[in-house]
């Protein structure tokens, strides 16, 4: 055969290998997705009309889309960055293009996002043999975070995969000898992440400049120190930042001071009526064993610390260059975990950069003991045919273990939820919403102008769900938000300000406000000039409705 032959059939092979793990990872992501929206469905967001927050995306999504009407190209371009999470509200706006008059298709388009991050784990891993990557591909699918990330319409876990993914790709090598190609390409990718949740973005910055920063550091060192490599260092950063800031201020600039606010209010303002009240040491292990941790990455926690040991060990044999790059990855997987932990407010989302991460992390660090061990064995001088059949079967026997995880817990299992809700949850909100839509749309305010609805509380109604409500029938409502004050004579009198009251009684809720829903509907029962319009009553709740100035 000759070399344009061989290398014909090489290539043939590259693409038939490609061709077939595309495949793979379409074939998983059909699967990951279609089980976590059956099980939203069930016990979930889609059991329920929609929920904080991603029906704030939703409204977002359908105002921009009837304004879109009558605007040019420009305009709808300016306005879609100038949203909250841009990201979140275009994926609702192809998913109630491609489902109109349904509430899946935002969270279906989500499956996109778990098939670019395969696709980024193939590219990640591609220098390995098909059977390691395979095995990777299913692995990371079992993952609950992927589950999560289908079944929920919000920035939150496809920002923290695609952080992940991006932290990924810049410590698992070195950058000093890439291209200034591939490092300005690596920057604008690190934007693009940064900017999926916008208001996370100066968190996503530190993880992703810091981890560079360290790269490069490591990297110096191994050219032979700081001083000879300094100048090429320096053009290393350049070609990073420079596109990585660029690509931040187009994407996040044009709604920068908003997004600033509301990092103030929630992390400053408002901090009290967010912060869990835990002590440091308990929030500190909140994302690994505590309850985020262990909902948001289960088993494959020890999975991924138990890879990282055995790196450790290997790298130690292998030498100073093998050990700093173990070092690299784990001080990005350790900036990752600090950032959300060492912050007051947090929730399971908060944590979302170090599961993609330490996902990533577990991927690497796999591929890089399978090398290592595969170098010892060559060392100890055991023969090319042995080793490769010994290889051979640990991979098969990998990949069958695998396999057979992501049947049993992925394939027929009962797939989690980011949002579990009760039987009784799913009666409440369903039938709350319901009653309180078909009183309120027909319902005209005393003066020319919007009806203006308070509500006291998201639950059993979400304010939000109403607006959307009327934004999609195009009636003139216009819903306040009255959670945010610390007592219940400030809700009382921010609430009488509106026409329309929605009052909701005290529950045991980890939601934002106070519990002085009792408190309220006493006070509104007892006011002069305010005529009730339903009350509903539920095993857990009552939800009242008053009219002002009957």
């Amino acid at each position: 055969m000759g070399t344009e032959q061989r290398a014909e059939t090489t290539d043939q092979h590259a693409w038939l290998r490609i061709f077939g793990l595309v495949i793979l990872a379409a074939c998983i992501t059909a699967i990951v997705a279609w089980r976590s929206l059956e099980a939203s469905q069930l016990h979930g967001r889609l059991s329920v009309p929609p929920l904080y927050d991603d029906v704030s995306y939703f409204l977002d999504a359908v105002r921009w889309t009837n304004a879109a009407k009558g605007q040019s190209i420009f305009a709808s371009v300016w306005e879609m960055l100038r949203q909250h999470a841009p990201f979140s509200t275009l994926v609702a706006v192809i998913g109630f293009a491609l489902f109109p008059g349904s509430f899946i298709g935002p969270y279906l388009v989500h499956a996109v996002v778990v098939f670019a991050f395969l696709l980024g784990i193939v590219r990640l891993t591609c220098r390995q043999p098909i059977l390691d990557i395979a095995t990777w591909l299913i692995a990371v699918s079992c993952v609950p975070v992927l589950w999560h990330t289908v079944a929920e319409a919000r920035p939150d876990l496809p920002s923290g995969l695609a952080i992940g993914l991006a932290s990924g790709a810049i410590v698992h090598r070195g950058v000093l000898q890439r291209s200034a190609r591939a490092l300005a390409g690596l920057g604008a990718a690190c934007a693009l992440a940064a900017s999926i949740k916008p208001t996370s973005f100066p968190a996503a910055l530190a993880l992703l400049g810091t981890a560079f920063a360290i790269r490069l550091f490591v990297d110096c060192i191994e050219a032979g120190g700081l001083r000879p490599s300094v100048r090429k260092a320096l053009i290393a950063l350049a070609w990073f930042v420079l596109p990585l800031i660029a690509t931040t201020a187009l994407l996040i600039g044009p709604a920068l001071v908003e997004t600033v606010t509301y990092i103030l209010n929630v992390f400053v303002g408002d901090r009290d009526l967010w912060t869990t009240g835990e002590s440091f040491w308990v929030g500190l292990l909140r994302f690994s064993i505590g309850g985020e941790g262990q909902f948001g990455l289960h088993y494959w926690l020890a999975v991924g610390l138990a890879l990282m040991v055995l790196r450790f060990v290997l790298a130690a044999i292998h030498g100073r260059a093998a050990l700093l790059d173990a070092v690299v990855l784990l001080a990005a997987v350790l900036i990752a975990y600090a950032i959300p932990s060492v912050a007051e407010i947090k929730t399971y989302y908060f944590g979302a950069m170090f599961y993609g991460l330490f996902i990533v992390a577990m991927v690497l660090n796999g591929c890089a003991s399978l090398a290592s061990i595969e170098a010892l064995l060559a060392r100890f001088g055991i023969g090319n045919d042995i080793r490769r059949y010994l290889l051979t079967a640990s991979r098969v026997l990998v990949l069958a273990l695998v396999v057979q995880l992501f049947v049993r817990h992925v394939v027929m299992g009962q797939i989690s939820t980011a949002t579990p809700l009760s039987a009784q949850q799913q009666e409440d909100i369903r039938a709350a919403t319901e009653r309180l839509w078909s009183l309120l749309r027909d319902m005209k305010p005393e003066k020319p102008g919007p009806l203006y609805v308070a509500f006291s509380s998201p639950y059993p109604v979400t304010s939000a769900t109403i607006q959307l409500y009327a934004a999609q029938a195009q009636t003139n409502l216009v819903v306040r938000n009255e959670l945010f004050h610390r007592s219940a004579q400030a809700t009382g009198d921010a609430l009488l300000q509106s026409e329309i009251l929605v009052l909701s009684s005290s529950i045991q809720h980890t939601l934002v406000g106070p519990r002085v829903g009792d408190e309220l509907i006493a006070r509104m029962d007892a006011e002069k000039g305010l005529c009730p319009l339903d009350s509903i009553t539920f095993p857990d709740v009552t939800l009242r409705v008053y009219r002002r100035g009957c």
